[in-house]
């Protein structure tokens, strides 16, 4: 299977003989129907989809974001995958070979494959569709060359087709040169800036989203809207390495309809991995090279269509991966106030790159200052080693080794935490013990580890299960810094030379799905330059991601803010601050609101010494870890996120001056608001809570203020709240809580 398989650590789910089955989170429903092309149909909450073999093609054949079913005229045929090789037809003269249900996932959601034979029998073809009961459906490839000659995969679209076809010849202001579809997607492939969100029309035209560099700061992730239907389309491609996709709007369409002719809108898209060269016919390597008797399985898509408004396809998404792709977590090591330290900057640091303070005496005194703050789970980051790829720490500096800090860290009631970089990227690894013995381990000139090579993960394996046992972490964080990689490497197989991404990224993910089934209760925080593998195919396989390397304010509240459309806020560990430089975390005051209620709070050094702090602001630390602990954490992994600014429906990160987030829980009941202003504008920030409920009232708390009052949900939601803040980078936080409701 493409998907993670945490089964081994979960209850295994039986399998119902009724084909309907109301799952925890909405509605499933999956038919074959008798029909001549082999339709089916699949139903999540109010999600229908339907498929079906025309003319040898397996097509798209109808979408409904409301949960009707077609009629039988509705029905098009538009290819619903794009799979290209050398000398190969794929696109078309498959022929039927079966369906089938397969048992549930370990998550309870229903997995269905579709089995066709193509290339004249040399290709086999399972077409894999999870629905867990939210409006986002899975979808994978697995592909079996049954052939007698290596198969080749150039380019490899896993889902493709129409979104919409929507007539608008009834609609008021819409005009014909008025684009229907608006696109929302990140715009910036740069250190730093992996949450910049940009919206732009969709004209008649093809527009190509792509990220060609190897190891990027794009996800590939987009959001589309079509404003005649109200609807959006949201989408993960769950992929780590080189992606492309591709749109094709049509806006005025014109053709014979039942009630006469009339114009029509239309959007097309599909989605894949890329070669790293570009969306063309030719690659110059290809991406998969799969040799007579092998199968394998595509990167996955998670697509759905959603009627309402942003949020509202901002949640589907959000409750869909908290139900599906987020890995099993330890309840009691989730989301715990984290104190990381490195060495190469921060207070220990002489200058930006030294490490010579990383030693047993600042660590020691950093952990009585993070246990003083109120942290539950202390970092050794950047630095603690000598040598690149030996991973044990400096002789020098830690002349008794990293187990006894950790027990320290332990006796103080926290968890211990250590930083790595074991699959490479930057660095002299030359006097490494890995290199000496195994160059041909490496990938020149990034200094990465080869990880196509079973012998260099198996290597890679052990460092680790050795750092979790000597050194007693119960947090592994991982980093890796390579830039823009590129091309990476390349191998041959079967004679033809193939590039290395996909077998690279499929190793690495099936190595960590290992260690979290060897260690469940350990805990996977991962990094990449930053944000750099913030996309689903990483994420799902971790259970922390660091945001950005770009932290300093404004800008890290800009890319939280784009970043959270795709991904829920408890996923992210966030230094507000680059730790080398205090002047660039904020006002204190909004530096500890954004802290403790933006995800699990992630500290930088805050103190050279605890002795040195003063006791005022140490008393807030406190206060905002009490209000963490007991307010905003037990909402966290379920809370509704309301996108205000910058980034909403129509502005993206850098057209407001105002930050605001707000965050509800399911019921109603209780919730919060984050606002900053982020630069020079208008000083005063109406705020409409959007999640609470309008038939109750709501006790009110300023923080800045220390006050609170009662305000009925319906004023709240009708007037708002107007926040006044003169001055860049100072902050409000807001607290509601129903009166009289426990």
């Amino acid at each position: 299977m493409n998907r993670r398989c945490w089964s081994a650590s979960l209850l295994v789910f039986s399998l119902f003989a009724a084909n309907v089955f109301a799952a925890s989170t909405g509605f499933t429903d999956i038919v074959a129907l008798p029909t001549e092309t082999h339709d089916i149909r699949f139903v999540s909450d109010r999600t229908v989809y339907v498929e079906g073999l025309v003319n040898g093609v397996w097509s798209g054949r109808y979408w409904s974001a409301g949960g009707r079913i077609n009629v039988p005229y509705e029905l098009s045929a538009d290819s619903a995958f794009d799979l290209r090789a050398p000398d190969v037809d794929l696109s078309s003269h498959w022929t039927w070979i079966g369906s089938h249900e397969e048992p549930r996932t370990a998550s309870g959601a229903r997995h269905y494959v579709v089995e066709l034979s193509g290339a004249a029998g040399a290709v086999k073809l399972r077409i894999h569709t999870v629905l867990d009961g939210t409006p986002i459906l899975e979808r994978w490839l697995e592909i079996e060359n049954t052939g007698k000659s290596p198969l080749e995969l150039a380019a490899v679209f896993p889902w493709t087709g129409r979104l919409w076809r929507t007539p608008y010849f009834y609609e008021t202001g819409i005009q014909a040169n008025d684009p229907v579809f608006t696109l929302g997607s990140f715009a910036k492939n740069s250190h730093g800036w992996e949450g910049w969100l940009e919206w732009k029309p969709l004209s008649d035209s093809f527009v190509d989203l792509s990220s060609q560099v190897g190891h990027g700061f794009k996800a590939p992730f987009f959001v589309v809207r079509n404003e005649v239907a109200g609807e959006y389309f949201i989408c993960h491609l769950a992929w780590s390495a080189n992606w492309e996709t591709k749109f094709y709007a049509r806006n005025d369409g014109f053709e014979s309809h039942q009630d006469g002719p009339g114009r029509y809108a239309g959007l097309w898209f599909k989605t894949g991995p890329s070669d790293g060269v570009g969306w063309a016919g030719e690659s110059a390597l290809p991406q998969r090279v799969v040799s007579p008797g092998e199968g394998v399985n595509t990167p996955a898509v998670h697509l759905g269509p959603i009627q309402g408004d942003l949020d509202a396809a901002v949640q589907a998404m959000h409750t869909h991966i908290r139900t599906t792709a987020e890995p099993p977590r330890d309840q009691k090591r989730a989301y715990l106030i984290e104190y990381a330290v490195p060495g190469d900057q921060g207070y220990i640091a002489k200058f930006g790159g030294d490490t010579s303070g990383m030693n047993e005496q600042n660590i020691y005194q950093q952990i009585d200052a993070a246990r003083a703050l109120g942290a539950e789970l202390f970092i050794v980051d950047a630095g603690w080693w000598d040598t690149y790829g030996e991973w044990t720490p400096s002789p020098s500096r830690f002349p008794h080794g990293l187990a006894p800090i950790a027990d320290y860290v332990h006796k103080q009631g926290m968890l211990f935490g250590l930083y790595n970089e074991v699959q490479g990227g930057r660095g002299d690894w030359t006097h490494s013990t890995m290199y000496q013995q195994h160059p041909d381990w490496f990938l020149p000139p990034y200094a990465l580890i080869d990880m196509t090579n079973p012998e260099a993960v198996n290597f890679i394996h052990e460092q680790i299960r050795k750092m979790v046992r000597d050194d007693k972490i119960d947090l592994f964080r991982l980093d890796y810094n390579p830039g823009f990689d590129y091309g990476l490497g390349q191998h041959t197989r079967s004679g033809i030379q193939e590039n290395d991404y996909w077998r690279y990224y499929e190793a690495t993910y099936k190595l960590f799905e290992q260690v979290k089934e060897e260690f469940p209760s350990l805990i996977l925080q991962q990094a990449a330059a930053g944000g750099g593998r913030n996309d689903l195919g990483f994420v799902s396989r971790f259970d922390e991601q660091y945001t950005t390397d770009g932290l300093d304010m404004p800008e890290v509240l800009q890319n939280l803010s784009g970043q959270t459309l795709g991904l829920p806020i408890e996923m992210f560990a966030t230094a507000f601050g680059i730790p080398a430089h205090s002047e660039n975390r904020g006002h204190l005051d909004t530096h500890l609101r954004v802290t403790y209620t933006l995800g699990p709070p992630w500290i930088a050094p805050a103190i050279p010494e605890i002795k040195d702090m003063n006791p005022a602001i140490l008393s807030e630390y406190h206060r905002y870890s009490d209000l963490y602990k007991n307010f905003i954490r037990p909402l966290l992994p379920t809370c509704k996120i309301y996108h205000h600014a910058p980034v909403n429906a129509h502005d993206g990160v850098d057209e407001n001056p105002w930050f605001a987030m707000e965050f509800d829980s399911p019921d109603r009941l209780k919730g919060w608001a984050t606002l900053v202003k982020l630069y020079k504008g208008p000083d005063e920030y109406v705020f409409h809570p959007k999640g609470l409920d309008p038939g109750k009232s709501y006790s009110v708390t300023f923080d800045s203020l220390h006050s609170k009052t009662v305000v009925s949900g319906l004023d709240l939601m009708r007037q708002g709240l107007p926040v006044h803040l003169e001055v860049p980078e100072s902050s409000e936080l807001l607290l509601f809580e129903a009166v009289g409701d426990k």
